[in-house]
Formats: structure tokens, C-alpha cells, sequence
């Protein structure tokens, strides 16, 4: 579970959280969708550790990975290679961390791509391999902000089936920042729509539906989307 218990954070003086309070729940992915610049990025940082709150308290488990907007592989080494560097602290025996990366490799369809660099490889691959880097390194919480923003429909679409098989594979908690409200809809357990800054909560939506039968245009995710629609539209009343 993460908890967030009266956390405020500002910069200089712009407040960006003001005695915010959530709770995300365990092993399900909780999408959160908010205007430019309210604050999305702060939490997953503040999560990660790259920023401190200023007060407050945040529950939290110890093992977090990252998937950032831009990639942040190493230009210097092959996906094997990437995929090692992170993993080897965890898998010390070599055969052993051979088997997770193959693994891992397979999973994603790159294992034929395993010696090429990052340069050599398609934008889609690079983010595929960002991705399973994440989802190798055996965390508690996976943090995605906006991994999909600058790709094609298509390609989008096919990142995120390869993300939700990796993320059945094995589930954990998700927090994914996202502008998209298709991808919240085709992701997300929870959704979670916040106001421009200070963060606060305007509307939890749950959705049980099973995400690999969820269709854009069905009723239900209609209905969805269009009371996502109703939220968002409070974001430019409030500026």
C-alpha cells in the first residue's frame, strides 16, 4: 500500500501539494490523469526519492523501479546488456542472471535484438526494453510516467498489450501518469483524476472490467470515459 499523510511540497512558491492525502491500492495499477504542470511527475519523484516532500508522511514499500518519459538506457550497451546492469545486484550467479534476462528478453519479443544497441534499435523497441528493464528488477511498486507520449497509435497500442502482459506475468503496484484518457481507460484498475495545483482529488473512477476484453467504444467504457471527460473539464474553469 502507499500512503500519502497530509504531504506538502513547493517550489519556491508554488504549491504543488498541499496536505495531500491518498492511498494507492496494492498490486493494481492506478492511472492518474491530471492538467500540465499539477504535480503528476512530483509524486512519482517523491515516491522514487529523487525529491523530499517538505512535511507529511509517506508509507511506502523499499523496492521502487522507474520508467521515465524519456528513455534512459545506456547508449554505450546492448539491451543484454542494460537488462544486466540493473539486475546483476539482484542475480549474483551468472547462469542465474542469464535465464531472468533471456527470460525477460522473450517475454518481450526482442530476444533477437538482444545484442543490438540502442542507436540500431526502432524507437518501439527502445521503449520495450525500457520497460521490461523495469519490470525485470523484482520491485514492489513500478512508477510510468507518460512511457507512451511521444509514439504512434499503433505502436502505442502495441507497447501497452506487451506492458499488460508483462504486468499479469507478475502483478505489483503501478502508478502510471498519463495526459491519455484511452490509456487510463485500457490500463487502469483505478483512475484517478486530480485538479491543477495544489493536487487535489476530484473524482476516483474503478473499472472492473477484465483489460483484455475492455473495448474503447463499449458502453460501459463510453460511460467511462465521458464522466472522465466531465472531470477534465474543471481544469480550464480553474485557471
Amino acid at each position: 500500500m502507499i500512503i500519502f499523510k497530509n504531504v506538502n511540497m513547493r517550489f519556491k512558491d508554488l504549491i504543488v501539494l498541499e496536505n495531500f492525502c491518498e492511498e494507492f491500492e496494492e498490486n493494481k495499477i492506478s492511472c492518474i490523469l491530471g492538467s500540465s504542470g499539477c504535480g503528476k511527475t512530483t509524486l512519482l519523484n517523491l515516491l522514487s526519492g529523487i525529491l523530499q516532500e517538505d512535511s507529511g508522511q509517506i508509507t511506502k514499500p523499499k523496492r521502487i523501479s522507474y520508467v521515465f518519459q524519456e528513455e534512459t538506457l545506456v547508449p554505450q550497451k546492448t539491451a543484454r546488456k542494460n537488462l544486466e546492469l540493473i539486475l546483476r545486484i539482484i542475480y549474483r550467479d551468472k547462469t542465474e542472471l542469464k535465464r531472468i534476462v533471456d527470460k525477460f528478453l522473450v517475454m518481450s519479443d526482442l530476444e533477437k535484438a538482444a545484442d543490438l544497441y540502442p542507436h540500431e534499435m526502432s524507437g518501439g523497441m527502445r521503449q520495450r526494453l525500457a520497460l521490461i528493464r523495469a519490470f525485470a528488477y523484482p520491485s514492489d511498486i513500478l512508477l510510468m510516467d507518460e512511457p507512451f507520449k511521444a509514439l504512434d497509435i499503433t505502436l502505442k497500442d502495441s507497447l501497452i498489450k506487451s506492458f499488460l502482459n508483462l504486468y499479469e506475468e507478475d502483478k505489483r503496484t503501478v502508478l502510471f501518469v498519463t495526459h491519455d484518457i484511452d490509456e487510463a481507460i485500457m490500463t487502469g484498475d483505478f483512475i484517478y483524476v486530480y485538479s491543477n495545483k495544489p493536487m487535489i482529488l476530484q473524482k476516483k473512477i474503478g473499472i472492473d472490467e477484465d483489460k483484455t476484453s475492455r473495448r474503447i467504444y463499449g458502453d460501459n467504457i463510453t460511460r467511462i470515459k465521458n464522466e472522465i471527460y466531465r472531470e477534465t473539464e474543471k481544469w480550464q474553469l480553474k485557471k
